[in-house]
């Protein structure tokens, strides 16, 4: 790049952070000791980095009036200059973290299964937001990569490096074709069923609580995804166990609720990095996830500590 920094030339010129404190320290207090002091640094320490400094300019910082070392006329517009410096790198350092910080100005990288996905849309963020669509294994890997900045997984995780918040907990129903006229949960056996693959365990466990097992299921279809599920459904291939959260939104599919009691109800978690857990966008998701305790649109958002 043509306007690039000399990064060498700077290196060889610049004074050191060290070296300009005691300068404008000894300045300010007028003694080498009281500047010393003010620094917490040893006299010597703060000599030595004086000294450096002087040798790297072509003029001479220091004089003497009797025993009393001072500013040469040249040091005294040498420190003006350095405050100068040192305010505008205040300023704009404090500009910088200010515009960096700022909510508006963020893009949240989002990964998880689609259905995991949905729910998250409401979020209201102040700045943009990115939605990837990966299992929940490359969503977690994708977050330690630093490739997005949130991850949704209904498994747990204990990792020191991540932070999970329980984002919502659902009851689970069992859907099926409208046109299965007269069929119920003592019918399971008897008619086809589409298994979602990540919800074996909640099917494995429904099932063990009803006394029976999978291997006396009529497995119609085994799939990847909640779409996938709603479509055989719709198209008769066999009822489904889902979660409550999921909607059809279609007449073409009857459900039935199950009691909390039966079966566990599944939990979709956010995770994030540790080291955002100070930032501004964290604590706007994690009000968020405040004030949204009670029952919304069929699932019950929790508080968990982290």
């Amino acid at each position: 790049m043509s306007n690039s920094l000399d990064l060498t030339h700077l290196r060889n010129q610049l004074p050191s952070s060290e070296a300009i404190l005691a300068l404008l320290a000894f300045e300010q207090e007028g003694d080498l000791v009281r500047a010393a002091k003010v620094l917490q640094t040893s006299q010597p320490a703060l000599s030595f980095h004086l000294k450096k400094l002087e040798a790297s300019l072509d003029f001479s910082l220091f004089a003497f009036s009797g025993k009393r070392k001072v500013l040469t006329k040249m040091g005294k517009a040498y420190v003006r200059e350095l405050e100068k410096m040192v305010r505008s790198y205040h300023h704009g350092s404090e500009r910088i973290f200010k515009a960096a910080q700022a909510i508006e100005n963020q893009l949240l990288r989002v990964a998880g299964r689609r259905e995991l996905l949905i729910p998250f849309l409401p979020f209201p963020f102040p700045g943009k937001m990115e939605f990837i669509q990966t299992t929940s294994n490359e969503a977690i890997e994708s977050l330690k990569k630093h490739h997005v900045d949130l991850a949704l997984s209904a498994r747990e995780l204990d990792s020191a490096d991540l932070v999970a918040k329980l984002f919502f907990e659902s009851g689970m129903k069992v859907i099926y074709p409208k046109d299965w006229k007269g069929f119920d949960l003592d019918h399971l056996k008897e008619k086809p069923v589409v298994v979602y693959g990540a919800h074996q365990a909640y099917l494995a466990d429904y099932l063990a609580a009803r006394g029976m097992s999978p291997a006396e299921l009529k497995v119609s279809r085994v799939v990847e995804d909640w779409f996938s599920v709603l479509e055989w459904v719709k198209l008769g291939q066999g009822w489904a166990l889902i979660p409550e959260v999921w909607e059809s939104h279609t007449t073409l599919i009857n459900t039935i609720h199950i009691s909390e009691k039966i079966i566990k109800k599944q939990k979709v978690y956010l995770f994030f990095r540790k080291e955002d857990r100070k930032t501004l966008w964290v604590k706007h998701l994690e009000n968020w996830l405040e004030s949204r305790e009670h029952k919304e649109d069929g699932y019950q958002i929790r508080k968990k500590n982290s």
